[in-house]
Parts: C-alpha cells; sequence; structure tokens
C-alpha cells in the first residue's frame, strides 16, 4: 500500500517537471497560509542559490489573491499547499493564477478537493496522527522531492535521486535525534511549563521550521505567545525585548548562514538564563548524502523541536488539537 503511494506521488513530481520543461518558466511562486506556507519555503530558498534560470517568490495566499504578482502568466509556475484541500485563500489563489496562464500545483492530502480541481498538477501528501503514515509521504519529504526535480529541470543537473535516498532515510535519523534529545525536551517541559510566552531565533533554512514552531506549535497548539525572530534581525532592534528572564529558542543549523545564528547564539547565552540551543552539528545525520546534509538538517531540527514542543503539551495538560477559533469559530 505504502509503495504504491510512493510511486504515486514520485509520478505526480514528475508531472509537474514534465509540465515545467515544456513551458519557458521565468517565475515561481509559492503561495499558501501559515504552516502550509512555512513547508513550501524551501523550495525558494534552493532555487533562488541554485540556480538564476527562474526568480522565487513566496507569498501568503490571501495577498496573491487580493494584490498578485504582475508577473504571474504562461511563463510562471504557481506552487500551493493546501493540507484540507479547501483553504479558501488558496483555493482563490490557485484559481486566479490558472486563470492568468500560469502553471499551477499544489499538495494536499485530500483527492478531489477543492485546491485539486484548481490546479493543473496535484501532488497526495499524508498527515493523519491517528493512522501515520512513513515520514517520507509527509509534506516537508515531497516539497524537497519536488524542488530538486525543478532544479534538475532548470539546471539540466541529476540531484534528484540523492535526495530521494535522503528522504527514504529522514524518519530513521529523525527518530534517532529524538531520542537523543528526549531528555533535554523533558528538561525544556519542566522549565518553560508556566512560560507564558517563548522566541524562535534562527536564520536561512532554518526559518522555514522555526516559523513552524513558532506559528504552529507555541502559538496554535499551546497557546504561548511566540514570535519567530531573524537571528540577524535580532541586533537591530528586537535585542531590547529580551532580558534575563526571556525564553529563547535558538537554531544552529549546517548551512552558510549558521555564522549568522552563532551570532546571534553568543549574544544570547550573555543576557538570558532561558536559552535553549538546538544545534544540527550535534544530530547523527548518517544516511543522509553529505552533500545534502546541511540542505536537510533542518527538517531534523524540526522533529526535535516538534518533540520538545510537545514535552510542553503533556506537561501542561494541554492537547496539542486544542483550538479555541480554527475550525471553532467563522472568520
Amino acid at each position: 500500500m505504502h509503495e504504491e503511494k510512493i510511486a504515486l506521488v514520485r509520478q505526480q513530481i514528475a508531472a509537474v517537471r514534465a509540465a515545467a520543461e515544456k513551458r519557458e518558466i521565468r517565475d515561481i511562486y509559492v503561495a499558501a497560509c501559515g504552516g502550509s506556507l512555512a513547508t513550501l519555503c524551501p523550495i525558494q530558498y534552493v532555487l533562488e542559490r541554485e540556480t538564476d534560470a527562474v526568480s522565487v517568490s513566496a507569498v501568503n495566499a490571501a495577498e496573491f489573491y487580493r494584490d498578485p504578482p504582475r508577473r504571474v502568466g504562461e511563463h510562471a509556475l504557481v506552487i500551493l499547499n493546501s493540507q484540507s484541500g479547501t483553504t479558501a485563500e488558496t483555493v482563490a489563489a490557485a484559481r486566479l493564477a490558472r486563470e492568468r496562464g500560469a502553471l499551477t500545483a499544489a499538495f494536499t492530502t485530500v483527492p478531489g478537493s477543492a485546491i485539486e480541481a484548481a490546479v493543473d498538477c496535484p501532488i497526495y501528501y499524508y498527515d493523519d496522527p491517528e493512522d501515520p503514515y512513513p515520514l517520507l509521504l509527509s509534506i516537508f519529504p515531497e516539497v524537497y522531492q519536488l524542488t530538486y526535480a525543478l532544479l534538475d529541470c532548470f539546471t539540466g543537473s541529476a540531484r534528484l535521486p540523492a535526495m530521494e535516498t535522503a528522504m527514504e532515510n529522514l524518519e530513521t535519523i529523525c527518530k534517532r535525534a529524538v531520542a537523543q534529545f528526549a531528555p533535554q525536551a523533558r528538561e525544556f517541559a519542566r522549565k518553560h511549563r508556566t512560560e507564558p510566552g517563548i522566541y524562535t531565533v534562527s536564520a536561512g533554512l532554518d526559518r522555514c521550521v522555526a516559523y513552524i514552531l513558532t506559528n504552529c506549535s507555541f502559538m496554535e497548539s499551546v497557546w504561548r505567545h511566540s514570535s519567530p525572530l531573524h537571528a540577524g534581525e535580532l541586533f537591530h532592534g528586537a535585542c531590547e525585548a529580551i532580558g534575563r528572564e526571556t525564553p529563547v529558542v535558538a537554531f544552529l543549523g549546517l548551512g552558510r548562514y549558521r555564522p549568522v545564528e552563532e551570532r546571534a547564539v553568543k549574544f544570547l547565552q550573555r543576557i538570558t538564563d532561558k536559552l535553549t540551543v538546538l544545534d544540527a552539528a550535534a544530530l547523527d545525520l548518517t544516511g543522509i548524502p553529505e552533500e545534502l546534509r546541511d540542505v536537510t538538517a533542518p527538517l531534523v531540527l524540526h522533529a526535535v523541536a516538534s518533540d520538545f514542543c510537545l514535552q510542553l503539551s503533556y506537561l501542561t495538560g494541554h492537547p496539542m488539537s486544542s483550538r479555541r477559533y480554527m475550525g471553532v469559530m467563522k472568520y
């Protein structure tokens, strides 16, 4: 069953590449809302740094629909993500892009949904906590594989197979990392169980997962104040809000942006007693090709960070599934 789903996803990703090859794509836009947009941001980050064949922008779907970029047209590829397949803003953005002649693709967990009907190329992923699927079929690994399929398309390289190998091994690596950091996760929960707010600090690709930790975990799931601070921007105003008792979770990746994060960590170590550092250098990334470890390390940090918040949820008796407004109130 899973083999069939894996084969289907790879066929769907190949279909996006094949469609892009038939067009003169000059611009790529990723559009979604919240965590769904954050999961698409690696497309922008990687392609911006690996090819000059296309320009790439990330836009909130509501803004994309209400104030669309002028270059959305026949030479554009618009990639969207709606887990439910019904996110109104994302569906509207997809329809607008298609009406303007853009090639459209969308990630969703629901076949036959509104978002699927609105795009040229659907890509299914699987996210059901009560019936877990292999991590390979979740959103981030699929986004990474699409990213490298497009990179091969625009550059003539052959880097997708290595990324497929990395993503096939990701679940084992993430489980190993979560187990490694389990004592720190429990200690984090104990120390932060009464904290009303927790900042996150990151740069580069780590910003995708730091945003999810802030917006989807701390704020949405356990109702704590949080803000995703850019490690480089920290010194240009935000640092003044941080004191000795301010909780901060800081990321340290393996990419060329690491010195930006290191500078922030060194500063935070001096001014707050409540700093938690998630350092990719401490991870065992065996199973990921050496040349891809800097790019994929954020996904492993994401698994670790998610468990930190999950342990906080357990200790406070606040289920991660609790919501006051989303899916409860019309707005």
